[in-house]
């Protein structure tokens, strides 16, 4: 994308910021004769991947280019948009993980922070729990206060109303939640 549109020197900027809101992973790269604007950038908070002057030998400018193409080919192969968690939290913050780290998440009784149990990790995040839950097919509500991975149940124990993960987590399971988890069962 070119920085400078149509006689406007923010145009560019702009758009990649309002794509930005819709897209916090994709891969913006500025195309310009104005390198004096990479600064800038950050004041769009765009993220941008890189600056290829228009100046350049076209030889040269044509290999920036395929590097661009194929650093986005190589980084979505190694993690596919749908296999990734991307969640901008109501402080404004950026949240990433592959769902194959991710084992649940938990409300903390503090409305709207939640906990997310990764592999060996946990983070804090502000967020919606329901706007979480509908982001993907991954996760499945078993609880009012847990969304899980389904690909980390072990074990479901509808008596003592509770599933165990792959790493021996148990988590408390509701009759709704049951009734959810029986549906995901049946579609696999």
């Amino acid at each position: 994308m070119d920085i400078a549109i149509k006689g406007n020197q923010n145009a560019g900027l702009e758009i990649a910021e309002k794509i930005r809101k819709l897209d916090a992973i994709g891969q913006i790269s500025f195309v310009t004769t104005h390198n004096e604007f990479a600064s800038i950038t950050y004041e769009y908070k765009v993220n941008a991947h890189d600056f290829i002057d228009k100046i350049l030998p076209q030889k040269v400018f044509d290999e920036r280019i395929i590097a661009n193409i194929d650093h986005y080919i190589t980084i979505n192969r190694l993690k596919p948009l749908n296999e990734v968690f991307s969640y901008k939290t109501r402080t404004g913050k950026i949240i990433e993980a592959l769902y194959a780290d991710i084992r649940y998440f938990e409300t903390t009784g503090i409305a709207h922070k939640l906990l997310l149990q990764m592999d060996g990790e946990t983070l804090t995040m502000y967020g919606n729990m329901n706007d979480i839950e509908n982001m993907s097919n991954h996760l499945v509500r078993v609880h009012r206060s847990f969304l899980v991975n389904q690909s980390f149940i072990k074990k479901m124990y509808k008596r003592e109303k509770i599933i165990v993960l792959e790493d021996d987590t148990e988590i408390p399971v509701s009759r709704a939640g049951f009734k959810r988890l029986e549906q995901v069962w049946l579609k696999r």
